[in-house]
């Protein structure tokens, strides 16, 4: 699950909250080019809506079925595209997928509504989990997943069960400029992100705290960081610009399970660190192997936003497995 998805969750909270009945829409299946993943979330009170089942181009036409009191059931599979030409909708989405939702609607009463509640709290812990759905009755429940394998869907006659694994972090080592359009960033892509700095003096500098929607730093040596925040889920960006964050950090990083580091800087910066880390470190080059740097794609950026973008791009194309020479 994706943070993204947790405004979904509060957003359900809150038109229950007010009384207000909804329909909560998971992405079961995909075939084809179809937008959204699976475990995707969509709810909708009738009228306003909150997450995507298809990124925009379905939304209109499922909330008009909503009003035609086509889904009354507490919770139904249903399918857009190929699989959906029955119900005279559309034979595919227009970018040539089709998709499979499991749609709920979800009355506003007391039972539903502590359901809701135990999952955001549950969610919010950013742990692997799992919620289970009966399909011939309105039970559903809520339970933390010690297993961290990736999201997937079972399903069976009786129930569909999600499991949703450990939200995606990026650490950012330093603050400045590029980091703060990173944060930024990173946190409408989905992902939990941390910032972590030893140069207290720079906190003047730092607008984009959480208060402002954003990222608090963690006044917090770099390598002792690294070693209680990074996962196999995370990516690890060194950003300072400054040895003395930047490869105090790399130098712990390269013993955890990180699935991206990257550091920034020029080639002939980059080639300094990397002959620093191998003497003193005395890291190899299959280790080094997994350094991105310089950090980002190549798209010729030079702004600090620009290269914020890069930076994000490149570490979304790790973590959705595409080779460079696909991009």
């Amino acid at each position: 699950m994706q943070l993204t998805d947790l405004e979904v969750i509060k957003q359900a909270q809150q038109w229950l909250n007010n009384g207000k009945d909804i329909w909560l829409c998971t992405v079961l299946k995909t075939y084809g080019s179809a937008p959204r993943p699976i475990g995707s979330i969509f709810a909708t009170d009738g009228i306003k809506r909150s997450g995507s089942i298809s990124g925009g181009c379905l939304e209109d036409a499922f909330i008009e079925l909503i009003n035609k009191q086509h889904f009354t059931q507490s919770a139904e599979i249903f399918s857009y595209g190929d699989h959906a030409s029955e119900q005279d909708i559309v034979k595919e989405l227009p970018c040539g997928g089709t998709i499979t939702l499991l749609v709920e609607y979800i009355p506003a009463t007391s039972d539903h509504l502590a359901h809701i509640n135990e999952w955001l709290l549950i969610a919010n812990k950013q742990q692997p989990f799992n919620r289970k759905v009966h399909l011939s009755n309105a039970n559903k429940s809520v339970n933390l997943n010690v297993d961290d394998s990736s999201s997937q869907i079972s399903q069976t006659s009786e129930f569909i069960t999600m499991t949703y694994a450990q939200v995606w972090s990026i650490l950012i080592l330093g603050i400045g400029q590029v980091s703060q359009h990173v944060a930024h960033l990173a946190l409408m892509a989905g992902f939990d992100v941390k910032v972590c700095d030893m140069r207290k003096e720079l906190a003047p500098t730092w607008n984009f705290a959480a208060q402002h929607n954003g990222v608090d730093i963690t006044w917090q040596s770099p390598d002792l960081f690294v070693e209680q925040h990074a996962t196999k889920r995370s990516a690890v960006l060194a950003l300072a610009h400054d040895p003395k964050i930047d490869d105090v950090a790399l130098m712990s990083v390269f013993d955890t399970q990180a699935f991206y580091i990257g550091a920034m800087g020029s080639k002939r910066t980059t080639k300094n660190r990397l002959e620093r880390l191998t003497r003193i470190c005395g890291l190899t080059p299959t280790q080094l192997k997994r350094l991105h740097a310089p950090i980002g794609l190549h798209i010729g950026s030079k702004t600090p936003m620009e290269i914020a973008i890069s930076i994000m791009a490149d570490v979304i194309r790790v973590k959705n497995n595409v080779n460079k020479q696909e991009v």
